[in-house]
């Protein structure tokens, strides 16, 4: 069962970012207890996790077309909510996936990921339709098995050295993928010496946990998936 604690908190930050996301800071002593898959609930609207600082006792949540709460005044926060991933269950190699509303708690699973030990080596692909909330950069990273001009990534991925591409289905976002975020995951599964280290996760809508859960049957890959907070 999901542990419930209330808390009376406040916000310290606020960003708002286009597609209708809002970045939020607030204080709470539940941010120990948090892990990639989670989410809060902050005056009564749950917001999933992008990462929780337990010494200075706050959590980052990144949502989208919900109203954030007012910051002069006191917040009930409970939690932690959702089915979290099992990290311990991570192979040596790890295929993420998100959509809009997955992009908090896959950048929150790479986060952690990246820092495990044994190491484990993450490979994200966003499914994102624009606006994005983010300008993305082209990527430094050379990931063979990807179309030479699918260059498009997730700044803060990069920044961590993660290789990351996106994926835009409408084709109107340059240096993306046109297609689905799993049509372009094939070209990497079939050019790699392997894929028996693999594990998908994958944060999303019901289109995208389907279609991740279809590639890993045919690759036969591990998986764990799970519903984003407010999926379309």
């Amino acid at each position: 069962m999901n542990e419930l604690i209330a808390a009376t908190d406040r916000v310290l930050l606020r960003q708002d970012y286009p597609g209708g996301y809002t970045l939020l800071r607030v204080t709470t002593e539940l941010s120990a207890k948090i892990l990639p898959g989670h989410a809060l609930r902050i005056d009564g609207a749950l917001w999933p996790v992008l990462q929780p600082a337990p010494a200075p006792a706050w959590v980052e949540c990144l949502q989208r077309d919900v109203a954030p709460p007012d910051p002069d005044h006191p917040l009930s926060v409970s939690g932690p909510f959702g089915a979290p991933f099992d990290l311990d269950a991570a192979t040596p190699r790890a295929l993420l996936f998100a959509d809009n509303d997955g992009l908090a708690q896959i950048v929150f699973l790479a986060r952690m990921l990246r820092a495990r030990q044994p190491r484990v080596k993450p490979f994200a692909i966003f499914d994102l339709q624009p606006p994005l909330p983010f300008r993305p950069p082209p990527s430094k990273i050379i990931t063979p098995g990807l179309p030479a001009g699918v260059i498009a990534a997730l700044p803060l991925l990069e920044d961590w050295n993660i290789p990351n591409r996106i994926a835009c289905p409408c084709g109107d976002q340059a240096g993306c993928f046109e297609g689905k975020a799993t049509e372009l995951a094939r070209g990497w599964l079939d050019i790699s010496q392997g894929v028996a280290d693999v594990t998908a996760f994958a944060c999303g809508g019901h289109a995208l946990l389907d279609a991740v859960r279809e590639l890993a049957d045919r690759y036969q890959l591990p998986r764990q998936t799970r519903a984003a907070v407010g999926a379309r």
